[in-house]
C-alpha cells in the first residue's frame, strides 16, 4: 500500500481490544496470507505462533526469499507488523493449503486471532503459479471451482476449532474465496461472521448471486476496488463497492501496496475510471457472446499457452522471457481460428483500455480524492 508504513506508527501501539479492526487492518491481513508458509526451509512449529515469531523465521530464510515467491514489500510489511504492539503478539494458526495442477487449483488460508473471541480468516489470492492463474480464468464459466469448495471447507473446519466471532477477508481471488466461504460455510458458521472484506476480488456467476446463501451474507460484505479495476469488475456482485485511489497506473493498481491510506481509511474516489468501465462492459459483452463451452475451450487454450514453456511460475517466465515468447508463439499457432481470434480480441480490449487510461491521466483536472465511506460502514458506525 502506498504510505502503508505510516499506518503503523499512527495505530500500531493500540491493540485490537483497544481499537477494533478497520478496512486498513483488513487489507494488511489479506496481504499477510500471501506469505508462503508452506515453503519455509524450516517448517513452522505446530500450533499457534505469533506474527513476531513467524517474521523472525521468514526474514532469516534466505532460500525462501530467493525463490521468486516473495515480494520485496513483504519484508517491510512483516517487520512492521512484528514490531508493532497491534500485530506482533497476534497468534496465527490453522494454515492450510493445496496446489494441484490436475485439479487446477491453488488454495491457501491462515487464521489470525485478533483478540479473545475474535478471529480473522485470511484467504490468499492468486500467487505467481501458472495453475493459480488458470483457476482465476475458470471462474468465468465454472462455479464452484475447487478453490471455492476448499475455502468453505476450511471455514467450517476452523469454526469447529475456535469459539467466538469470525471475520473473513482476502485480496484478488482471495476476496472471492472469502465471500464464497462466508456464503456457503453453513448457517451456524455464517451466523458467527461479523464482516467479509473483499479487496479487488472478482464477482460470481448469476447462479451464485441468486442463492439464498449469498443474499444472507451480502449485507456484511465490504468490497474495495482501485480506480482502474479489471479483476474486481469481473462477473457480477450485489454488494456495494468502495473505489480506492491507487498511485499506480493500469493493471498495476491491483497491487494493494499502491493503495493510499489516511488513518484507518483508504483515500477514495467517487467512481472507477472510464478505462475500467470500458474493460468491464467490453469483456462482459464479449463473454456473453460465447457459449460456456466456447469460453471453456478458449480458457483451456490460454492455459496451454501458459504451460508451453514448461515453467511453473510467472517469475520463471519473466526471467526466461525469450524462451517463453517462442513457446507462446508455437502454442498459439496450434489454436483453431475461432480461439485465436478470441485471444487477439482480448489483447485489443486491453490495448484500447490502456489508451483510454493514458487520455484520462493527461486530463488537467484530477478526480477529487475523499475519505469516502460506504453506506454500510456509516450505518455500522465504522
Amino acid at each position: 500500500m502506498a504510505e502503508w508504513s505510516e499506518y503503523f506508527p499512527w495505530r500500531g501501539d493500540l491493540t485490537f481490544e483497544q481499537d477494533p479492526l478497520n478496512e486498513v487492518d483488513g487489507v494488511i491481513l489479506a496481504r499477510f496470507s500471501y506469505i508462503p508458509f508452506e515453503f519455509f526451509t524450516q517448517p513452522l512449529p505446530k500450533g499457534p505462533v505469533t506474527i513476531r515469531q513467524l517474521a523472525d523465521q521468514a526474514l532469516a530464510d534466505e532460500p525462501l526469499r530467493a525463490a521468486g515467491r516473495w515480494k520485496q514489500q513483504d519484508d517491510k510489511l512483516l517487520r512492521a507488523m512484528a514490531d508493532s504492539r497491534r500485530y506482533g503478539q497476534l497468534q496465527i494458526d490453522y494454515q492450510g493449503g493445496k496446489l494441484d495442477e490436475v485439479l487446477q487449483t491453488q488454495f491457501s488460508a491462515v487464521t489470525v486471532k485478533l483478540k479473545e473471541g475474535l478471529f480473522f480468516l485470511s484467504f490468499r489470492g492468486t500467487d505467481n503459479t501458472v495453475v493459480g492463474w488458470k483457476e482465476d480464468l475458470n471462474m468465468s464459466f465454472l462455479c464452484p471451482i475447487p478453490g471455492q469448495r476448499l475455502a468453505a471447507e476450511y471455514a467450517r473446519r476452523v469454526a469447529e476449532k475456535v469459539s467466538g466471532r469470525l471475520i473473513f477477508g482476502g485480496h484478488s481471488k482471495g476476496g472471492n474465496l472469502a465471500v464464497y466461504a462466508a456464503a456457503f460455510c453453513g448457517t451456524e458458521v455464517q451466523e458467527r461472521i461479523d464482516a467479509v472484506y473483499n479487496y479487488d476480488g472478482p464477482g460470481f456467476l448469476d447462479k451464485i448471486l441468486q442463492t439464498q446463501e449469498y443474499r444472507k451474507i451480502c449485507g456484511r460484505v465490504h468490497t474495495f476496488v482501485p480506480q482502474f479495476s479489471v479483476v474486481g469488475m469481473l462477473l457480477g456482485r450485489e454488494e456495494e463497492r468502495t473505489v480506492v485511489h491507487s498511485t499506480e497506473t493500469g493493471l498495476m493498481q491491483h497491487d494493494v501496496y499502491s493503495w493510499e491510506v489516511l488513518g484507518p481509511r483508504f483515500v477514495c474516489l467517487e467512481t472507477v475510471t472510464a478505462g475500467s468501465r470500458f474493460v468491464d462492459g467490453t469483456i462482459k459483452d464479449w463473454i456473453q457472446d460465447m457459449t460456456p463451452e466456447q469460453f471453456e475451450v478458449f480458457v483451456d487454450a490460454i492455459y496451454k499457452v501458459l504451460c508451453a514453456p514448461n515453467m511453473k511460475t510467472m517469475h520463471e517466465m519473466k526471467e526466461n522471457w525469450l524462451d517463453t515468447a517462442k513457446s507462446f508463439y508455437r502454442a498459439a499457432a496450434d489454436m483453431d481460428d475461432k480461439t485465436r481470434d478470441a485471444a487477439l480480441e482480448a489483447l485489443r480490449v486491453l490495448a484500447r483500455s490502456a489508451e483510454r487510461e493514458v487520455v484520462e491521466t493527461l486530463r488537467p483536472e484530477e478526480p477529487e480524492k475523499t475519505l469516502v465511506q460506504s453506506k454500510k460502514q456509516e450505518q455500522n458506525g465504522k
